[in-house]
């Protein structure tokens, strides 16, 4: 199973069924595809790419062409019950705006993002070079990312904005355990949390 189809398995398994869904940054559907088919959501989606929106229209998907980083205003509040948001924290310019949106529209957001402290980048790092695995595969000229977030980043901006992560989960999709979330930040090559409004667990 390549990285993405993992990725798309562990967004599908966390949500149940019948759950109204927003997907940011939805590319041509494949994950807003799967959670109709396997959990019957009422799905929708955003894209600034208008192939992507071609694409989603095609396969009779409700999406919106629309810059994330301009917010949600076309949607009220807590008008989904999850807000997606996957290989893209990254890639915005205004991160902490664009979650803040998440959590105003949705009642859960569920956040993956490629973790830049994973122990092989911290190695290419040292050695001179900037890294690329499975979850980075970009070359240092064409990668679309434009901000370096690790886990532990991730977390402390979640104590810091009283942001309570409800779950941060391994690539089996399950918790991690307690041990293992220690040191999360070093072995693990993406972070995957899910998170809602509240104090800080």
């Amino acid at each position: 199973m390549t990285h993405r189809k993992h990725r798309q398995k562990i967004i599908v398994d966390a949500i149940p069924a019948n759950a109204k869904v927003l997907d940011l940054g939805c590319g041509n559907g494949e994950i807003l595809l799967r959670l109709k088919e396997e959990k019957q959501v009422n799905a929708y989606g955003i894209d600034i790419n208008f192939d992507s929106i071609l694409s989603c229209i095609k396969h009779g998907l409700n999406v919106f062409q629309g810059n994330i980083d301009e917010g949600l205003k076309e949607f009220s509040d807590q008008s989904f019950d999850y807000v997606i948001l996957s290989q893209t924290l990254q890639q915005v310019r205004r991160p902490l705006f664009v979650i803040s949106e998440m959590l105003r529209v949705g009642k859960r957001a569920i956040i993956i993002f490629p973790n830049f402290a994973y122990w092989k980048n911290r190695i290419q790092i040292v050695a001179g070079l900037s890294p690329r695995t499975p979850t980075l595969p970009y070359k240092w000229y064409n990668t679309p990312n434009i901000r370096i977030v690790t886990i532990r980043d991730f977390k402390t901006m979640c104590h810091q904005k009283k942001y309570r992560i409800v779950k941060e989960m391994t690539h089996s999709g399950d918790r991690l355990p307690p041990i293992f979330a220690r040191f999360s930040n070093a072995l693990s090559p993406i972070g995957m949390f899910i998170i809602e409004k509240g104090a800080h667990s």
